[in-house]
């Protein structure tokens, strides 16, 4: 009997030290993108284009959130806080700021995500033991590869795996056609499996150049089932958020002055049908033939039917269309 139902069930338990690894490059990464990346940006942002200066620095700027109303005094300070004053004021020590700007919200969204891509890729390179996303990879080799031989052989062992293996990583292009129709499997499935198993076979800085392949693996015979829904909800919810925080914004409950929640809705958005969309272009194509799904290792359950993410791109195109137009003041 092989021991790859037991290795899975292993696999899919993780350690808290591969969690909190995960989460502290998190931190790190946004503290990093933010003090290094975001804030040297936003500063050229507010200078090439507003023509003006962004004051952080822990002094104190008035503030007049309309033409008519009492100046207010506010304290700088590089997290949440940016005066943004002209870069010539009439009066240099009376310093009058046009915006409010607050950087952490803006940038959140586009700051936290990039922070988790850069998280997973570290994990995949990281030891199994410590990379979160390097055993989750393995998992899912683990779990293709006894579907392979579950098909072959039925109930099977550990050496008829190791033939598998052997049989996806040595033959050429045109055998590995063969082979993929022997098991039923369509080709490029084939090809994301040996992807991954070069990967898991590389060392040092090979491991790097073929992580893609295997995030493409992962993304194909895993994230893109069972996360289809999950990321199409996510999209209609920044999309509902989005049209709630431009509608408070048409009625003048947010000043045109602090611009900050706009920016932070937008950037949630944009990362929301980025995501969407890569997800679609890792999907398997509507073509390909039937899709493993499985709850648990060793099941083999068949079906045709397009992950209903997919179905959803037409919805997620006309509820785009509602921002076409610039919303009425």
């Amino acid at each position: 009997m092989s021991s790859s139902r037991k290795t899975y069930f292993e696999l899919s338990t993780h350690s808290a030290a591969q969690y909190i690894i995960f989460l502290a490059i998190i931190i790190g990464s946004s503290f990093l993108l933010f003090r290094f990346v975001g804030v040297p940006l936003m500063e050229e942002f507010f200078h090439r284009l507003l023509r003006a200066n962004a004051i952080y620095d822990g002094s104190t700027a008035y503030y007049f959130i309309a033409h008519d109303a009492k100046p207010e005094i506010i304290s700088t300070n590089i997290y949440t806080q940016w005066a943004i004053v002209d870069l010539h004021p009439d009066n240099p020590n009376k310093i009058e700021a046009k915006y409010l700007f607050n950087p952490s919200l803006s940038l959140f969204p586009l700051i936290f995500n990039l922070s988790i891509v850069f998280a997973a890729l570290i994990t995949g390179l990281l030891p199994k033991s410590i990379g979160l996303l390097r055993q989750k990879i393995y998992r899912e080799l683990v779990n293709v590869l006894d579907n392979i031989a579950v098909k072959l052989y039925g109930e099977h062992t550990d050496r008829e795996l190791e033939e598998i293996v052997d049989n996806i990583l040595v033959n050429d292009v045109r055998r590995l056609h063969d082979y993929a129709h022997t098991i039923d499997m369509p080709y490029s499935d084939l090809e994301s499996v040996r992807a991954a198993l070069l990967w898991q076979n590389s060392m040092g800085l090979t491991t790097l150049l073929k992580l893609p392949g295997a995030i493409k693996f992962y993304m194909r015979h895993y994230f893109t089932i069972q996360y289809s829904n999950t990321i199409l909800g996510l999209v209609y919810i920044g999309a509902a958020a989005l049209i709630i925080i431009i509608g408070i914004r048409g009625l003048k409950f947010i000043p045109g002055t602090e611009p900050s929640i706009i920016l932070f809705a937008l950037g949630l958005e944009f990362i929301l049908l980025i995501t969407y969309a890569v997800m679609v272009m890792y999907t398997k194509q509507d073509d390909e033939t039937t899709k493993d799904k499985q709850s648990v290792m060793g099941t083999n359950t068949d079906y045709t039917a397009v992950p209903s993410g997919i179905k959803g791109a037409e919805d997620v195109e006309n509820l785009l269309r509602m921002f076409v137009s610039r919303p009425k003041k």
